[in-house]
């Protein structure tokens, strides 16, 4: 039987919802995933070797809930059956005067078929909340870190996305694509994955003519389109999308016209 490889939006999505699921304080999806050769390494907790361990360890934890801030999601192929993902979030803890970052990574690999964590590591640290405008207290160097970074991409167009409670300023030349998920969408960037609020239709009426609606819950940026084939079209991650049968003769025209194909 040939070995399943992992996929990296499959990785996007369990780990998503790992996270939502615990800090609504359900961990049993969690505690799903994991297997006799899951490692936790916290900084403020022991180091657990097994599943059981794990599972043993922060059942303790069930009832703490969160609200989810920020989220940031950033997988990486380490081959065909492993893939690391890694980011950040931003959580407010009900009846707490602080906000909590937490910076993880976590390693899947495919055992017995079956999506499985074998490393997961988190550190975190506390920020006070600034209760009179909702924002988060920056320390100096964070502030001028994010002054420059502004200064350095003054002259780029970026579109303004909605993502929670916060507003993201996105260069659109950084989204390969955009995935519908009902009135919300996906935005899968070079370097991260972004959940919005807004629908797709709203998106499609804003971000640039490149992004081309290839499927009714896909828009795809044209300039990272790889190849075409019968149904579907590669983007440069390796990625592919699916071209509806009834429409595909109209995306290859529209495809060829984009690229000037004779």
């Amino acid at each position: 039987m040939a070995k399943e490889k992992i996929k990296l939006e499959d990785v996007v999505d369990v780990t998503k919802k790992m996270f939502h699921e615990y800090f609504s304080g359900n961990p049993e999806l969690w505690f799903s995933y994991l297997c006799n050769e899951s490692v936790w390494i916290g900084h403020s907790e022991p180091t657990l070797f097994g599943g059981n361990a794990i599972q043993s360890h922060f059942k303790k934890y069930k009832g703490v809930c969160s609200t989810i801030l920020k989220e940031e999601y950033h997988p990486m192929q380490l081959g065909d059956e492993t893939a690391l993902i890694y980011g950040q979030f931003i959580l407010e803890i009900s009846n707490s005067p602080y906000r909590t970052i937490g910076y993880y990574s976590i390693c899947f690999r495919m055992v017995n078929q079956n999506l499985k964590i074998i490393h997961q590591h988190l550190s975190h640290e506390y920020i006070q909340s600034d209760t009179n405008n909702s924002v988060l207290n920056m320390d100096l160097n964070t502030t001028q870190f994010i002054k420059n970074l502004l200064l350095e991409r003054a002259t780029e167009n970026r579109i303004p996305i909605k993502s929670g409670k916060q507003i993201l300023y996105i260069n659109p030349a950084s989204i390969l694509y955009v995935q519908s998920q009902g009135k919300r969408t996906e935005l899968f960037c070079a370097d991260r994955v972004i959940s919005c609020n807004s629908s797709i239709g709203k998106l499609a009426a804003e971000f640039p003519e490149n992004f081309y609606p290839i499927h009714r819950g896909y828009l795809v940026n044209t300039r990272y389109i790889t190849a075409l084939r019968r149904y579907e079209v590669e983007l440069v991650s390796g990625v592919t999308i699916p071209v509806p049968a009834l429409t595909y003769m109209q995306v290859k025209q529209d495809l060829q016209d984009e690229f000037h194909v004779l």
